[in-house]
């Protein structure tokens, strides 16, 4: 009898064990996340023409769907898309009244190393990069108004967790760096002639979200 309880015991020991030092990432192992962003920063904005460049100051939001699929125990890679819209206004004095708003879309790939591996939590650094598309609303101190589309790169780096409140969902938060490197043509300045415009910002961003995994050995 006494055989049988330390046998029970150890094993009952030995899977508390095995949940203790369980990880939420491992190989195989698939996070779908959905979720919000918001960032706040600077941008510049140049034209082709030699009127110069002015500096910006403003907001920028998103929402979108992420996934990551773990290639090893402490990594994984995944793929995002996320709808963006964003609002700036010229910090130049010569350029008081100048603002800038533009709605898009934004996809890319994302790794993602964990630092902290737990069943129920995790803690990780992530860059990205990808592509970003979209259309520009450009009004100068005169009210002159003009649309166009920019696109080009987009990228971040952060740091970020996912808490699991079950087996299989959870929540995820993340801060970091997030910028955008994009141009256009416009002819805003004068109707006929066509300019380059280019547009870069960056800032601090923070998303919050809602994560599901399944999968894995």
């Amino acid at each position: 009898m006494k055989k049988i309880k330390l046998s029970l015991f150890l094993t009952a020991m030995l899977a508390v064990s095995s949940v203790s030092f369980a990880q939420s990432n491992d190989k195989g192992v698939i996070q779908i996340g959905v979720g919000y962003g918001g960032l706040i920063g600077g941008g510049t904005m140049s034209y082709s023409d030699g009127i110069g460049s002015y500096k910006m100051v403003g907001l920028r939001g998103n929402y979108g769907i992420r996934a990551q699929y773990g290639v090893a125990k402490n990594i994984s890679v995944g793929v995002f898309l996320r709808g963006e819209g964003a609002a700036y206004t010229s910090t130049n004095t010569n350029f008081s009244g100048y603002t800038i708003t533009n709605s898009g879309a934004a996809f890319g790939v994302e790794g993602k190393y964990y630092i902290v591996n737990k069943d129920k939590f995790n803690f990780y650094g992530a860059p990205s990069i990808g592509f970003s598309t979209g259309q520009t609303h450009y009004v100068d101190a005169n009210y002159t108004s003009s649309k166009f589309n920019m696109s080009g790169l987009n990228y971040g780096v952060g740091l970020g967790i996912n808490w699991y409140w079950a087996k299989f969902i959870g929540m995820s938060a993340d801060l970091g760096y997030s910028g955008v490197s994009l141009s256009g043509k416009d002819n805003v300045l004068n109707p006929g002639t066509t300019y380059t415009d280019k547009f870069s910002s960056g800032g601090v961003y923070f998303g919050i979200g809602l994560i599901t995994k399944f999968g894995g050995n």
